[in-house]
């Protein structure tokens, strides 16, 4: 634009004209970063080497099964395990879901011996949490998620009972429950790549467990935009009985797993 139009059109439809060519393109940018970020999709495949302790019943008139292995204990009988955290968000809201699942042996002693001389234990058990989270706060150093779903539980206890007065049985039951669950998750970086995070959760209020609670916290390392590894201790707890089952345990341990990004 050469001067005289400049002068006709004066000072302020100027600097309009100057300043809409730079606004737009940011707006162009904007957009695109938008629709580059609006959506995303996270896997977290992990190792949680947790010990289990606590109280199991499942046949009436025998005594609880006091149950008390530690990960060592559990590695040596463990037939499978399979654990992984999927995340889906579209800005501030996002769907979860966090599975366990194990196969493992342990064995117990009744403290008199007199109905049985020990049992051999068999638990297959499932913990699918499910829900879905909202981003209450966000900086450039972290976040806050805000969380409410679901824990669905599957117990499959096979208990091949040994000696005593009942003699060798097999006896095998399955229980299944789901519970509702509320909690909070929540990262900060501390930065050159390194950062904080934490997830607590608690649920069944008497609908089906007592009581249901679960806490994680650990550090990680951000590789690059697309993965990062974490390592961190993570410790749950049940209570729940229904009729002649039981189920008043607590899994703890330290977790490691990686975060890939899509």
């Amino acid at each position: 634009m050469d001067a005289p139009v400049c002068r006709r059109l004066g000072p302020s439809t100027l600097v309009i004209l100057c300043l809409t060519p730079a606004v737009s393109a940011r707006a162009d940018d904007s957009a695109d970063y938008l629709r580059r970020d609006d959506w995303s999709f996270t896997i977290s495949p992990y190792v949680w080497a947790a010990s289990l302790k606590g109280t199991a019943a499942a046949v009436p008139g025998l005594p609880d099964i006091k149950i008390d292995a530690s990960f060592k204990d559990i590695l040596e009988n463990l037939d499978l395990a399979a654990m992984a955290l999927v995340e889906v968000r579209y800005r501030k809201f996002g769907a979860y879901a966090d599975i366990v699942y194990t196969d493992i042996s342990t064995e117990s002693e009744t403290p008199r011996q007199v109905l049985f001389d020990d049992i051999d234990v068999d638990s297959e058990l499932f913990i699918g949490t499910f829900g879905g989270s909202y981003r209450a706060l966000e900086g450039e150093r972290g976040f806050v998620d805000l969380l409410a779903g679901a824990r669905v539980w599957s117990v499959d206890t096979r208990l091949d009972i040994n000696g005593g007065l009942l003699d060798d049985q097999e006896i095998e039951d399955n229980e299944n429950w789901v519970d509702p669950v509320v909690g909070v998750k929540a990262r900060f970086d501390l930065g050159r790549g390194f950062f904080l995070s934490g997830m607590g959760q608690v649920g069944g209020f008497g609908v089906a467990s007592d009581l249901t609670w679960d806490v994680f916290g650990g550090v990680g390392y951000q590789f690059n935009d697309t993965i990062s590894a974490f390592a961190g201790y993570r410790h749950l707890e049940v209570d729940y009985q229904h009729e002649a089952f039981k189920f008043d345990v607590e899994l703890s341990g330290p977790a490691v797993g990686a975060t890939i990004r899509f």
